[in-house]
């Protein structure tokens, strides 16, 4: 990935780290010549990582640009659409950086969803959305936090990868609409029998009635101001889309589990989500957003049609929810 410059193709790559010594033996290198040749790299990365490519690289470390995790690794859809800020901005100054990230997921087989299953799909999207941009992005993933069918999807969303034999296309790469149309359909467990809220919506002048039963339960929960405006809002698209794009009624579930807030809206259209809805900025946001606005403002977001129902549930971790914003 040296000399990016001029380069049209988006390159997008994995750094899979499977010994002790891959970032020594693969990244360093890579950052070494980087820096030799006057390229900008940004570091959004953790601290073990940080430790051993400062250690390696002596002060040779300051000429990279270094950002904390937390300022872009949030909700899953914050944090897609904070790195195309940063993507775009660059763009506009004319300056291409090559960003280093190691993105803050971690599997967990007893966490109410799969955030890695939900960020991949995101991944797969920035090979359309910053394609443009002319900024490298090498994606750094641990084998140790993944099984291997995660690592086999991580493959699947970079088009290219830094191999012991150096940047190398990746014969596994799958295009971002063929990537998402294979995983439209998530798997949901069942809602409980007895939820917290459970609501049934008949037309639009029923919304504000949702809406403030949805604000007092994520209240209840303790949810901060601004977070019960983020889970208010993406309930209040989402039902939105059922009356206006379904078929009412539109049944309103809401419940914990952990620490997590979860809400389940389904209609009884039967019409299937379009796989990529929620994953592209909308041109004109004075109007209804939908799924865009969703995605930002729930962790997860998942989607499913079946038995002429389509549903729509959206996960909240408190402490994701609540990361970066003023309690």
């Amino acid at each position: 990935m040296v000399n990016h410059r001029g380069l049209e193709r988006f390159l997008h790559g994995v750094l899979v780290v499977d010994a002790e010594d891959t970032i020594e033996r693969r990244l360093v290198p890579l950052l070494r010549r980087e820096i030799t040749a006057g390229q900008a790299v940004l570091m959004v990365v953790g601290s073990p990582t940080a430790q051993i490519v400062r250690d390696r690289l002596g002060r040779d470390a300051d000429a990279l640009r270094w950002a904390a995790m937390d300022g872009f690794y949030q909700r899953l859809g914050f944090t897609y659409s904070g790195f195309d800020r940063y993507l775009r901005e660059q763009h506009a100054r004319r300056e291409a950086v090559h960003v280093v990230a190691e993105p803050d997921v971690v599997s967990d087989p007893v966490a109410p969803v799969d955030r890695t299953a939900a960020y991949l799909k995101y991944e797969a999207m920035t090979n359309e959305a910053y394609a443009g941009y002319g900024c490298p992005i090498t994606c750094i993933w641990h084998r140790r936090h993944h099984s291997a069918s995660i690592i086999d999807d991580v493959r699947r969303v970079h088009p290219r990868e830094l191999t012991g034999r150096g940047d190398r296309d990746n014969p596994a790469y799958v295009p971002p609409a063929a990537y998402l149309k294979a995983r439209t359909q998530a798997p949901m467990t069942p809602a409980p029998p007895v939820t917290d809220v459970d609501l049934t919506v008949w037309d639009f002048a029923e919304v504000g009635a949702c809406r403030a039963a949805v604000a007092r339960f994520a209240a209840q929960r303790h949810f901060a101001p601004a977070a019960v405006r983020h889970v208010v809002a993406a309930t209040s698209e989402v039902v939105a889309n059922g009356l206006r794009h379904g078929r009412p009624p539109v049944q309103v579930f809401a419940w914990t589990q952990d620490d997590t807030l979860i809400v389940h809206v389904q209609d009884h259209g039967g019409k299937a989500v379009p796989s990529d809805a929620g994953y592209r900025q909308p041109a004109i946001l004075t109007g209804p957003a939908g799924l865009w606005i969703a995605r930002q403002v729930a962790d997860v977001l998942l989607t499913r049609t079946a038995g002429g129902r389509t549903t729509v549930r959206m996960y909240f971790p408190y402490a994701v929810t609540h990361r970066s914003l003023p309690i």
